[in-house]
This record gives structure tokens, sequence and C-alpha cells, in this order.
């Protein structure tokens, strides 16, 4: 009997399994190479309180006395018959061996390893046989590569055949790390596993490959034992298939250029284990894509591109644009790129699309309108915009002479970058509103198969059209435009986009003082540029901005000044026309709160100054106004305010607040608090709650006590809910609001916890934290999620908020 590999894991799931075939007539291993049949029933066997008798068969067995002589040997040294032990010496046939199972007390087990060696053969009629008649006394355990072509279906349909296969006998984690543990592997452990993929045997070569490279190790193991023993067909076949991750069927038979790929997937499946769905085992793959390099280099292009048209038709676009640029399909990736791919670089795959589109030979970039759209696309992703206006210049000329339908794609295309880059960098709003009209109108009659992405455009076109109308205070449509924008962004998987949407909708609650609803978009917006590692992209700046100026609302200077930074980061080069301005106005609004006159002036300077002339943006106008008039009320100079808002139609809730101030300490009661009054009732929270303060200390001042009592209680309910700070602060009212009491966290945090929690207001990813400490990912994780546990909360933004409240994030 053959003894166990060494060291051997114990794998009780599958002892078990074997016992229970134990009391069966048949069990039936079945498995390609290297999938440890032997050394399993060896070791279980090994273990059993009574012997196995063991045949490890041959090719000389393929003959019925050869294959009886043997078996009955076998038996005879495993189980001594109860009959006189001569009296079956020369066992040469069927009828003798049955004849021979009958003279045990009990029930034996005989265990045929290697069966496939007799496939065919004379032999293996005398075993069926066996098999059919199921002698009482003689048990089977058959140990084969493949199906050995018995007559299992009468034991199957009784119940007496137990059946292992690949699947089964695939070890999973807790065996796999198990097992390395015994072996003590020269390979990393995990490097090991990744490469075993559950297979023992590769799990084995891959820890024991001391001087070579463990793939290597296992890829001669495949050649040699797995490869070789297919036919020239299914060789061929394996080699031409082996340049994709996932292969249904279909896709196979477009590789191949033939039909029939679903039954040569099956009988791969069936007789190496090492085909799991739609799915190679990585180390087969491998050695057959080394193979098919070797041996047939010249069809490695012409299968990438073959394989880049199916993923094509599929509307697969990574895999599509990969397998392109790995066949040098340029043509077709530019058009790809023009017609199915674009939303990518929005999207989980913007890596992929990036380095499809970097391959591209300089050469050609500016040969067609397709190929000058695939660099306007590489100078986007790389944040810098200037070169953007040259490219869509070049590009419309070389369309000039195409047909009105052949046109289509890439001038729309076109007009997307447009608005998305030049546009917004210049702040051409108006424009902007003007051409993304244009092009939903264009997209509302279109037959999607004239172009396959219009879908993504219609979303892409309505986010920009609605950060558009916030700019020329159309808020309410603004609103609905990037509300439908987002849905339809989410629902085609364009994070990016969805996160641009959910920036600018923060803006709009930061703008009605709902702090708590700015803070909940514009934290799922940084959420989702997290998960891309792409944090600091221009689609998260709105988000950005509008964090700083909800924690400017809530007193959290210092957390604001790092918001700030970060959307400072997130800006394209040169920066968007309205967010330059803006980003110096959160910076003024910062100062004004500290109370800083010369900052406060210093940064609306600045901000003047950053007005390009072709910059058209109402709300724009609006906002330096505004803040030009709370720096007047900060120096005392509440005529200026008077003189800049005065004559303002229509003005917002914020402007009334500091008009009505102003007016107040000009001595002007009626005027001012009618003003005061009426932002009080408005929808804007946070105006509210200012004009509130005001009034009580406009009452407290003259004596009257009660009404100033009421507009502070008043104040202090609607600020609780925001959570809004700053104005009792900035307006010396402080006293009129009661101290919270601050309750002790259960758990302090640790050392190394607080100097985690330092970088938590800024751009940097878990991996940059790490790499700043010095220390592993996994340890940031596990520090992130005690801090998360010891200060109540689920996310990164709330823990911030919590612990700039608890004046942690000044503690080093």
């Amino acid at each position: 009997m053959h003894s166990p590999a060494e060291p051997h894991l114990i794998r009780p799931r599958l002892h078990d399994r074997l016992d229970e075939g134990a009391a069966r007539a048949v069990t039936l291993l079945r498995a390609g190479p290297g999938w440890g049949k032997t050394a399993l029933v060896a070791g279980w066997a090994a273990r059993r309180p009574s012997p196995v008798a063991w045949l490890t068969l041959r090719h000389r067995h393929r003959s019925v006395p050869a294959f009886c002589t043997d078996a009955a040997a076998a038996l005879r040294a495993a189980f001594p018959p109860s009959a006189a032990p001569g009296r079956f010496a020369h066992v040469t046939g069927e009828v003798q061996l049955r004849r021979l199972a009958t003279g045990f007390r009990r029930p034996v087990l005989l265990v045929l390893d290697d069966l496939h060696a007799v496939v065919g053969s004379p032999a293996l009629r005398v075993l069926a046989g066996l098999v059919r008649r199921q002698p009482p006394g003689l048990r089977f355990v058959l140990l084969s590569r493949t199906l050995p072509g018995l007559p299992l279906k009468v034991s199957r349909a009784a119940g007496e055949l137990v059946e292992l296969d690949a699947d089964t006998l695939r070890f999973d984690d807790g065996e796999t790390a198990a097992l390395l543990d015994l072996l003590k592997p020269a390979t990393e452990p995990s490097v090991a596993a990744g490469l075993a993929e559950g297979w023992p045997v590769a799990l084995r070569l891959a820890a024991g490959a001391h001087d070579a490279e463990p793939g290597e190790v296992i890829g001669d193991y495949l050649s040699r034992e797995v490869i070789a023993e297919l036919s020239a067909p299914v060789r061929r076949f394996l080699m031409q298939t082996s340049i994709v991750d996932e292969l249904p069927a279909e896709l196979a038979d477009a590789l191949t250029a033939a039909t029939g790929g679903r039954q040569m997937l099956a009988g791969l499946r069936r007789d190496t284990g090492l085909v799991t769905g739609d799915r190679y085992h990585g180390q087969l793959r491998a050695q057959a894509r080394r193979m098919l390099e070797r041996e047939t280099p010249e069809d490695v292009a012409q299968l990438h591109a073959r394989a880049a048209r199916w993923y094509a038709g599929q509307r697969m676009a990574p895999e599509a644009l990969r397998h392109a640029a790995d066949a040098g399909d340029w043509d077709f990736l530019s058009r790809l790129v023009v017609t199915v791919a674009p939303g990518l670089s929005l999207s989980p795959h913007r890596q992929v699309f990036a380095e499809a589109i970097e391959r591209i030979p300089a050469e050609l970039i500016f040969s067609t309108a397709e190929f000058v759209v695939c660099a306007a696309m590489r100078v986007l992703l790389n944040g810098d915009f200037r070169a953007v206006p040259m490219l869509l210049d070049r590009a419309r000329e070389l369309l000039a002479e195409r047909k009105p339908d052949e046109r289509l794609a890439v001038e729309t295309m076109l007009d997307i970058i447009e608005v998305g880059s030049v546009m917004r960098m210049t702040g051409d709003i108006p424009a902007m509103v003007t051409a993304t009209t244009r092009i939903l109108d264009r997209m509302r009659d279109l037959d999607p198969r004239a172009l396959p992405i219009s879908a993504q455009i219609r979303a892409v076109a309505k986010i920009n059209k609605g950060m558009a109308l916030v700019w020329t205070l159309q808020i309410e449509d603004a609103r609905r435009h990037l509300l439908d924008g987002l849905t339809e962004a989410e629902q085609l998987g364009m994070p990016l986009t969805a996160a641009n949407a959910q920036g600018h909708l923060a803006l709009l609650a930061y703008f009605d003082g709902s702090l708590r609803e700015a803070e909940r978009l514009a934290s799922a917006a940084q959420q989702q540029t997290e998960r891309l590692d792409a944090i600091g992209a221009v689609q998260a700046t709105a988000a950005h901005l509008t964090l700083a100026l909800a924690a400017v609302e809530r007193d959290h200077l210092a957390e604001a000044q790092a918001l700030l930074h970060n959307a400072r980061r997130s800006e394209a080069e040169p920066p968007e026309a309205t967010f330059a301005v803006v980003s110096l106005l959160v910076r003024a609004h910062l100062a004004i709160a500290a109370g800083d006159h010369p900052a406060a002036t210093a940064a609306l300077r600045q901000a003047r100054e950053e007005v390009v002339p072709s910059l058209r943006a109402p709300l724009v106008v609006r906002w330096l106004d505004a803040v030009e008039a709370e720096i007047d009320l900060l120096a005392d100079q509440p005529v200026r305010v008077v003189q800049r808002l005065g004559k303002v139609a229509r003005p917002s809730s914020h402007e009334m607040v500091v008009l009505g101030r102003a007016r107040l300490a000009l001595g002007d009661q009626d005027g001012g608090e009618d003003l005061l009054y009426r932002a009080a009732a408005g929808a804007d929270r946070i105006s509210a709650v200012t004009a509130l303060i005001a009034l009580a200390l406009a009452a407290e001042k003259r004596g009257d006590t009660a009404r100033s009592e009421a507009a502070a209680a008043e104040a202090v309910a609607l600020a609780e809910p925001e959570g809004v700070h700053r104005p009792f602060r900035a307006l010396g009212a402080g006293h009129l609001r009661k101290p919270e009491p601050q309750q002790a966290l259960l758990e302090p945090l640790s050392e190394r916890e607080l100097e985690v929690l330092q970088f938590l207001p800024s751009v940097l990813t878990a991996h940059e934290i790490a790499e700043a400490l010095g220390v592993s990912i996994n340890t940031v994780r596990a520090h992130l999620r005690s801090i998360y546990r010891k200060l109540g909360a689920t996310r990164r933004r709330e823990a911030v908020i919590t612990a700039a409240a608890r004046g942690l994030l000044s503690r080093r």
C-alpha cells in the first residue's frame, strides 16, 4: 500500500466522505493529475483500524491474468481468506476473483489506483463485471484521472456509489494554511497559496521551490503531466484561449474561429480539474500562454484582435480596450475610445483606460480625429487642461471632410470634452448651459445603436448642465438635473461622475443651511473617489470645498483649513474659473470666522484677481459681494455694506442677514429687524440661526429680555440639529447658548491611534498614511477600525467631526 506524502495533512472532511464510501459498493475519486487522490486515500487508509488492499495499476495490468493475479495478491496480503490458503492460489479471471472475495468474513476494501492506465482494456471489462454484480465480500475504492467507463449508474441509483472530484479535492483556505504550516515553504506562504489556487500538487511544488521561480516549477509539471496528455486539437485550443482571463464558450469559439468551445471546455474541466466556471487555473493559463508565445508567436496579435472585437460586441469596454492595445490594433482602439469606452475614465476601470491610451504610438496622435480624442482624454486624466483647446481644434479640422453621420460620435465626444474642461476652465457658464442643452437634445432622439455610449453621455451632460445652472442661480433646475444625472451615473457604474454630482448637490445643501445633508452628500462623493484611489480628482473639488464650508459653520476651523487644502490639491491645472475664486472665498470665510480682518481682506483681494475676463457666473459675483460685505462688518464699516447690498434685487437669506446687521449698526432698528426676521423665516438654517442671534442681541441691548430669550431659544433649537456653532461665537453670543456636556470616551485613543487620527482630515488614502508612518496598510486599517469604534463613528468623515469637537486633532 502507498504511504501518504510527507508531511501529510489530515483532511477530516474528506476522510468522512471516504468512511461513507467504505460502507458502499464503490467509491470513485476522479480528478486530473496532482489533485492528491493517492495521498488522500493513503493517509485515510493508514488511519483505518482494519487493513486496506492496494493495487497501483500499470500498463501490464491491461491483460486479464495480470490484473486478476495482482488484485488477488493484494487482497490476500491484506485479508487472508478463511478458506484454505492454497485454494485459489492462481486467480486469473473474474469468476475466481469473485469467489476469492466470498472467502472473507466481512466485506473488504480494494483500492485500485491509476485506474486510467487500464481504460479500454480487457481487464477493465473484468472489473466492470465485478462492479455490475457487486459481490458482497468486495468493495472498491477507484482512483482515476478520467472517467473509467464502468457501469456505475446502477450503483449510483442504489445509493452504493460515493464520488469525489477535483472540486471536492481542492484545498480550502484553512487546509491551504495548515499544509503550508507543515511544509515550512521556501516561498512566501501567501504567494504559494495564490499560485496554487487550491491545487494540491501546485501547493507542494510552490512551497518546495528553493532555487527556481515557483511558477516555472509548476509550469514544468503542467507541461509533463497535464498538457502532454492532451490531444493535439485540445492542446491547440488551450493555447489559443490562454490570452483571456475569463472564457465563456462563445468567446472560445471567437478566438479559435470554430465551434465546439463548450465541449472543449467541458472536457478540460472533466479531465484536468483545472477549469472552474469560465476560468482556467492561473498556472495552467500562464503555461499555455508561454507555449503559445514560444510555438506560434505570429498568432498572438491576431488572437488579441479577435478578443477585442468580441468584447466590444458584448459592451465589455475595459477588456476590449486592453486586448486592442495588446494586439497593437490602434485604429480599433481609437474607435473604441470614442464609441464605447470614454466613460471608463470616470469609472473604477479608469486605470485600464489610461494605460491603454498611453500605449498609442506618438506618431499616430494627430493622424485622425479619434486619435486626437485619445490625446485629449490623456491630458484630462493627467489633470492638465491647457492643451485641450488646441486638440479640440485639430480634431474638428480632421472631421471637416467627413459626412454628418460619420462625424456624430466624435463630434459628441468633442462637445462633452469642451464642456467638461474648456468651458469650466474659462468659466463661460452660459455657453456651458447652451452646449449641454444641445447635447441632451441630440441624445434625446438618437438611436442608441448609432452611439453605444449615449446613456453615459446623457448622464455627464445632465450633471454638467446642473453644475452650470448652479452658477447661474437657477437653483431648482440645477438640483433636478444633478439628481437625474446622479441616478443615471450610479446605474451606469460611473462613480467619478456621480461624485461630481454629489459634490455640487452638497454645495446646494450648504446654501440651504442644511449642514448634515451637505456633509452626507460631500462625504459620499469623497467615498466614491477614495474607492478609486482618486480622492485628489477634480470631480472631488466641490465636495472638499463644501466640507470646508460646513466645518467653518461648526467652528472647526483647523479642520476647515485641512479640507480647504484638500480642495486645492484636487483642482485642475489650470483650475476651473469658478472654483479658483470659490476656494479663495472659503479662505475668506475662514478668516472672517477667526476674526482676522487682514487675512480676510487679502483672500478677497486675491479672489477678485482670480476672476478672469471670460468668467460669467452670477453666483460667484454675488458671493464675492456678500463676503466683502461681511469683511466690512468685521471692520465696523456698515455704510459700505448698505452701499454694496442695499440695491440687490431679491437678496438671499445670507445677504439679508449681513444687510440687516449693517442697518442695526447704523441705528435703523425697523429696517434691520425686518430683514433679519425675513431671513429667520427662510429655508436657509445657517442664515436663520445668525439672524435670530442678531435679533436676540439687539433685544438684549435695549433691555427686552423676553424677546432676547425667545430669539436665542429659537436660534439654539435651529442650530442644534445641524451642529451650527460659529455664529454664536462670532457674534459674541456664547452666553445665549448653554455649553453642552462633553461625554468622555469609553476608551481613550492610544498614542499610535492619535498619530493616525491626525491624517484623517487630509486627502491621504490609507495606503499613503501607512507609507507616511512606515507601517503596513493592515496596521493602519486596524488602527482605523479601533478609532472609529472608540469615537462612535462609522466612517472617516464622522470620525473627523467627532475628533475635532473633542479637540483631538490638535494633539500630537
